[in-house]
């Protein structure tokens, strides 16, 4: 399997944003998958879609650009409701790749 590549998003690129990264990063490690993260706001996502080139993006924001990369709700890791399902989604998406 090919190393999985995730954008993390919130509104400033800085703060929820970060709180996925280490969300993530410990689904991946809990589920053996290669990984390497990227943060950003949400402005730069389009940009972020064609240098980093996601497997997924999971974003605590609202995206506005369109995008066939498959985009997952953080807020669980915010607020802990449907953290089970939010990593069900986050790990189908990338033991596809």
């Amino acid at each position: 399997m090919a190393k999985a590549r995730i954008l993390c998003v919130c509104g400033t690129g800085i703060a929820t944003s970060t709180v996925v990264n280490n969300g993530v990063g410990k689904m991946c490690k809990k589920h053996g998958i290669d990984y390497e993260i990227v943060q950003c706001k949400a402005l730069e996502v389009s940009s972020k879609l064609e240098t980093f080139k996601p497997s997924i993006i999971v974003s605590t924001t609202p995206i506005s650009c369109k995008s066939t990369v498959p985009i997952v709700s953080g807020i669980p890791f915010l607020s802990g409701v449907g953290v089970e399902k939010m990593e069900e989604d986050i790990i189908a998406v990338l033991k596809k790749d």
